[in-house]
C-alpha cells in the first residue's frame, strides 16, 4: 500500500513539472498572443486618436481605451511571463496596416473609421476572444483571465457602439466644426439623447 501511494504521488508531481516544462498548449498560447495583440492595437490607436481627433467625446473614448488596455496588456503579460510565452513586442501586419490607414485620415474620416474599426469592431473581435478563451482555454490562469477581462471589454464595445452611431448620426458637427466642444462640453451624452425628441 505504501509503495503503491509514494509512486502515485511520484507520478503525479511528475506530471506537473512536465506539463510546466510545455508550457501552455498551442491554442492557449495563440490565445494569449492574441490578447497582447489586441491590447497592443488599441492603445496605439487611441495614441493616435488623442493626436488627431476634435471631438471631445472620441478623445475621452480614446483615453479610457489607453488607461484600461495598458492594464489589460499588463495582466496578460503577467499570465504569459508565469507561463514563460514570449508575447509579440509589436504590432502584427493586419494591426499595423489598420493604423496606417487611420493615420492617413483627419477630421470626420478619422473620427468615423477610428470608432467603426478600433471601437466597434475591434472590440466585437475582442469580446470573442475573452468569450472563447473563458469557455476553451485548458490554463486556469487564462481563463481567468479572460473572465476579468470580459466586462470591461463588453463596455467598452457599449460605449463604442453608442458614440459610433452619434457620430454617424452627428455628421460634420461632431469634429471639424468645433461646435460640438463648445456647446456645454460637461454632459457629453445630453445633446445626442435630446436630438431625437420623436422617438417618445
Amino acid at each position: 500500500m505504501n509503495n503503491f501511494m509514494r509512486v502515485a504521488v511520484l507520478s503525479a508531481l511528475l506530471g506537473v513539472g512536465s506539463a510546466w516544462a510545455e508550457g501552455l498548449a498551442k491554442a492557449d498560447q495563440k490565445m494569449l498572443t492574441d490578447l497582447a495583440m489586441a491590447n497592443m492595437a488599441e492603445i496605439e490607436t487611441a495614441k493616435l486618436a488623442l493626436q488627431k481627433t476634435q471631438s471631445d467625446r472620441v478623445k475621452s473614448f480614446a483615453q479610457q481605451m489607453v488607461d484600461d488596455h495598458t492594464k489589460g496588456l499588463d495582466e496578460v503579460r503577467k499570465v504569459a511571463a508565469a507561463r514563460s510565452v514570449t508575447l509579440p513586442s509589436e504590432l502584427d501586419a493586419k494591426h499595423k496596416a489598420m493604423a496606417a490607414k487611420l493615420e492617413r485620415l483627419s477630421g470626420d474620416k478619422f473620427d468615423r473609421s477610428y470608432m467603426e474599426q478600433a471601437g466597434v469592431q475591434a472590440h466585437k473581435e475582442a469580446h470573442q476572444l475573452v468569450s472563447k478563451a473563458e469557455s476553451t482555454a485548458q490554463d486556469s490562469e487564462l481563463k481567468s483571465l479572460a473572465t476579468r477581462l470580459q466586462p470591461t471589454i463588453h463596455q467598452h464595445l457599449n460605449n463604442a457602439e453608442q458614440l459610433n452611431a452619434a457620430i454617424k448620426g452627428g455628421g460634420a458637427s461632431m469634429g471639424s466644426s468645433g461646435t460640438e466642444g463648445s456647446s456645454g462640453g460637461n454632459k457629453p451624452d445630453a445633446s445626442s439623447r435630446d436630438s431625437k425628441p420623436e422617438r417618445r
